[in-house]
């Protein structure tokens, strides 16, 4: 059995807002994209709006405003002795919330840069991702991680 995790990283994670034409944006990784135990030669789908695997970046910006997405995916995660798993997104495995609810969100291509609306109230909204692990039937065993970077600017 593998485990397999693929951790968020995010680019402006942590960070103080940072000042786009004078307007601040703030993300947070919130969760992960989680796998769980994996086992060689079964592929694993996490779909975007599973509460507890799919990862979840929560981000505010000016309310009722336009702002780009833009996601850099890895082809595979890594692990022992540079072992590689690959994994993959499809067209429906990232979506956006303004709301912030993992229930109520509208689909989008994570491969694709995207345009989405903040919240008109508080400028928030949340990005939620899924993917697909694919371990080969001779899968070396342990952790897999990978990096997921998330870029997010003012048009």
């Amino acid at each position: 059995m593998l485990t397999g995790r693929l951790l968020l990283a995010l680019l402006l994670a942590g960070a103080a807002p940072l000042l786009a034409q004078g307007r601040p944006i703030r993300v947070e990784g919130v969760k992960p994209l989680a796998f769980g135990s994996i086992l060689a030669g079964a592929p694993v789908v996490v779909v975007r709006t599973d509460p507890v695997r799919a990862g979840q970046i929560n981000l505010s910006a000016q309310p009722q405003s336009p702002i780009i997405l833009q996601l850099a995916l890895p082809a595979a995660m890594t692990g022992p002795l540079g072992a590689t798993l690959p994994i993959a997104f499809s067209a429906n495995d990232a979506g956006f919330s303004a709301q912030g609810v993992i229930t109520n969100q509208t689909a989008f291509d994570p491969r694709s840069s995207t345009v989405v609306i903040t919240n008109a109230q508080n400028g928030r909204g949340s990005v939620y991702l899924g993917a697909t692990a694919q371990p080969a039937f001779n899968q070396a065993p342990g952790t897999y991680t990978g990096v997921i970077t998330l870029t997010v600017a003012y048009p």
